[in-house]
Formats: structure tokens, sequence, C-alpha cells
């Protein structure tokens, strides 16, 4: 009995939520922007396809990865393209929105997003999504992908995506 009672106890603390994985649907949110405006996943980006991206002002990778991704956007809007950088994990040192507005980003910015990065079994940053025009996500980061890596794959998906 107390063998069985320990292993249930060690079960329920190792068990977390599944992370998302290509293929599976990218579930709805809603997050305010630095502007304090609602943004609606599903209805901002009906019938188009988005990129969404967990990030933070502290992670050393994002600050790397996000102006390779800021050139993939400039070039794919003009498509449709939806792209969301939710920020997530914050410390309060550094103000996300005046570190967007310092660094020229033009995404959409959504600021408090701990429990969508939940939902979505982001466990660090960076957090990187493509998902397809019926909410289908076609790509994942791994971690640890060089970031020139990442801007080509991510660039593909975007494409293929496009063209369906």
């Amino acid at each position: 009995m107390r063998l069985l009672l320990i292993l249930l106890l060690c079960s329920s603390l190792t068990y977390a939520e599944p992370s998302l994985s290509v293929g599976g649907t990218a579930p709805n949110w809603v997050l305010q922007t630095g502007a304090g405006e609602s943004v609606d996943y599903y209805q901002d980006s009906d019938d188009k396809v988005s990129v969404i991206l967990f990030w933070a002002t502290w992670c050393p990778y994002c600050t790397r990865l996000m102006p390779h991704l800021q050139k993939v956007y400039q070039e794919y809007k003009k498509n449709g393209l939806r792209f969301y950088a939710i920020d997530i994990f914050e410390d309060g040192d550094i103000d996300p929105v005046r570190y967007f507005e310092k660094k020229g980003f033009t995404f959409t910015l959504l600021l408090s997003g701990d429990l969508v990065a939940d939902e979505y079994g982001v466990k660090g940053t960076p957090g990187l999504f493509v998902i397809d025009k019926n909410k289908k996500i076609i790509y994942k980061r791994k971690s640890g992908t060089k970031d020139s890596v990442v801007k080509e794959d991510v660039r593909l998906h975007i494409k293929q995506a496009l063209a369906k």
C-alpha cells in the first residue's frame, strides 16, 4: 500500500502538460497589446497564416533571433501574415513596450502571456510556432536550432502555407 502511494505521488509530481506538436490545433487566446487593446487570436488571424513567438526581454536567444524574424515578417506581411510576439516570464527589469520601440520591431506585441505559453507547452524562450490558415501548427522551433536555420525554416513554412 505504501509503495502504491509513493508511486502515485511521484507520478503526479512529474506530470506536465504536453506541448503542442506539428499537426495539432493552435489554441485560441485573448491578450492585451502594449496600448491596452484586446487581441482575440482566432478573430484577428481568421483565414491568415500566423507566427507566434513566445519571448522575454531578458532572453539572449530572443535578442539574436528577433531581428531575423523581423526581416521575414517584413517580407510577408503584405500577404496578410499575422505575427504575434507574446511576452512571457518577465522579471520586471525591462519594459517590453519600450524594448520593442527601441529595437524597432513591428510585430503585434502582446503582454502577460504566461498562461498562453502554458497552453502551448512552452517551457523556455524563444518558443516559436508557424500556424496555417486552418489553425494547424505547421512548424515548431526545436530547442538549440541556429537562428539562421530557424529563419529559413519559418520563411519556407510561411511561403508554403500562403500558397495553399
